[in-house]
C-alpha cells in the first residue's frame, strides 16, 4: 500500500500520525511525506528541513518533499491545491493522511480544506491531530502501543522546538493514553492515535478501495518546483535497482 501524510510544518506529520507511519513501514508499505513549508516561523528553515529529512529515515519513508510555502502565511489559493496535487499524483496514494478542518492553526485549516480539494478524484483521506487540535472528532483508532516510546523518540528528532510543551514526552503520551480509553479496545491496548474521517471507500472484500484515474498533468499550473527539497530513502533506490536488474 501507498500511505502518503501531509503536513504543513516541520514536526506536524510526526505528531499526527507519526506511530501509524513508523508501523506500516516496518510492515513493508510505501510511506510518503510532504510538508509544505520549512518552519521558518519558529526556528531556522535549514536546521527544520535538516530534522524533517532525519525524521523521515527514521519512520522509513521512501520519499519526502519539503516545499518552500511561507510559514504562517498559507491560505487556500489554486497555487497550494496545485503544489499538494502535483505530489500526490507522484506518490500515486491508497491512503491520504493530512491536517484536521477544525485544527487551531490557520495554516494547518488551510492545507486540510486544499488536500481536499487536491485529492477529489482520491478515495481514501483521513485528517489527523497534534495535541493542540480543537473540536477533533476521532472516528478511527489505531493501536500504537508498540511503538509509542519510538514515537516519542522520533518527536525528539525535532531538537529546535524542545521548548514547546506539546512537543514533550507527556503531552504525546498523555493524547495517545486518552484516545485509547476512548476507543475501549481490548486489554493491552494502552495508546492511540485517532484519525477522522474525510472520505472512505471499500471494495467487496473491506479492504480500501484504490480508483484509477487519468491524472491531470499540467506542469504549467505548478511553480517553483525546483525550490522543493526531496529525500529518497536509499535502501528502495537500492531495492528499486535490483527489481530492474
Amino acid at each position: 500500500m501507498n500511505i502518503m501524510a501531509i503536513g504543513a510544518h516541520p514536526d506536524d506529520i510526526e505528531l499526527g500520525c507519526g506511530g501509524l507511519l513508523l508501523k506500516s513501514a516496518r510492515e513493508g508499505h510505501n510511506v510518503y511525506m510532504y510538508t509544505l513549508t520549512r518552519g521558518g516561523a519558529s526556528g531556522d528553515p535549514k536546521q527544520r528541513s535538516d530534522e524533517l529529512k532525519r525524521s523521515a529515515q527514521f519512520i522509513g519513508a521512501k520519499q519526502l518533499w519539503i516545499d518552500n510555502f511561507e510559514d504562517s502565511k498559507l491560505t487556500v489559493t489554486s497555487e497550494l491545491i496545485n503544489h499538494i496535487e502535483h505530489f500526490v499524483n507522484k506518490a500515486n496514494p491508497d491512503l491520504i493522511i493530512t491536517h484536521s478542518h477544525g485544527d487551531l492553526h490557520h495554516d494547518h485549516r488551510a492545507v486540510a480544506t486544499a488536500t481536499v480539494e487536491a485529492t477529489r478524484f482520491n478515495s481514501n483521506i483521513l485528517s489527523y491531530e497534534i495535541p493542540l487540535t480543537r473540536d477533533f472528532d476521532p472516528k478511527i483508532f489505531y493501536d500504537i502501543s508498540d511503538v509509542i516510546y519510538e514515537k516519542v523518540e522520533l518527536i525528539e528528532i525535532f531538537w529546535s522546538q524542545h521548548r514547546k510543551l506539546y512537543l514533550r514526552a507527556n503531552a504525546i503520551k498523555g493524547l495517545a493514553e486518552y484516545r485509547a480509553l476512548q476507543s475501549r479496545l481490548n486489554t493491552g491496548v494502552n495508546f492511540v492515535e485517532a484519525f477522522e474521517v474525510v472520505k472512505i471507500c471499500f471494495d467487496k472484500d473491506f479492504g480500501l478501495l484504490t480508483i484509477p484515474y487519468e491524472r491531470i498533468k499540467n506542469q504549467n499550473t505548478v511553480n517553483s518546483l525546483d525550490q522543493v527539497l526531496e529525500f529518497v530513502d536509499q535502501k528502495h533506490q537500492q531495492d528499486a535497482t535490483m527489481k530492474k536488474l
